[in-house]
């Protein structure tokens, strides 16, 4: 009986541990983020999706994308943030993703961006989803 509770015991000790690593925060985001950068070639020609996915640690709070008027590629970069503070707010790590020329409408991001005050919500992230990206730059000014 006394070994099967000292099994048990260390078993649970050992999941804990394995938890709570699992589960530990960021603690220096320019490092987290820069990770991605330098594996950027695993995201280069692939979907928004799969980064999300790999992004298990830390999520994009603010999004700011750079609309332009030209047909054939009205979105060429998004910059994204991991902090709640203004979007253009100094002394941030910001994320910012290139895209593959794509000429589908960028109306609903406008209207996501004019309600969500730059939020990276839902409805974003829906929207970039199966965006394609080109390059990952990663930079704290």
């Amino acid at each position: 009986m006394k070994l099967q509770t000292t099994l048990f015991f260390t078993a649970f000790l050992l999941f804990l541990t394995g938890f709570s690593k699992a589960q530990k925060p960021v603690s220096d985001t320019l490092a987290y983020a820069k990770k991605f950068e330098t594996n950027k070639d695993k995201y280069r020609g692939k979907p928004f999706s799969l980064l999300m996915k790999d992004m298990t640690q830390l999520q994009f709070k603010k999004a700011k994308s750079d609309i332009k008027q030209d047909e054939n590629n009205p979105l060429p970069s998004t910059l994204f943030r991991f902090s709640d503070k203004d979007i253009s707010a100094g002394n941030e790590v910001t994320f910012v993703i290139k895209w593959k020329p794509d000429p589908s409408s960028t109306i609903p991001l406008e209207l996501f961006q004019e309600e969500h005050n730059y939020g990276f919500t839902v409805s974003e992230r829906n929207f970039f989803d199966k965006k394609i990206i080109a390059d990952i730059v990663v930079y704290k000014q």
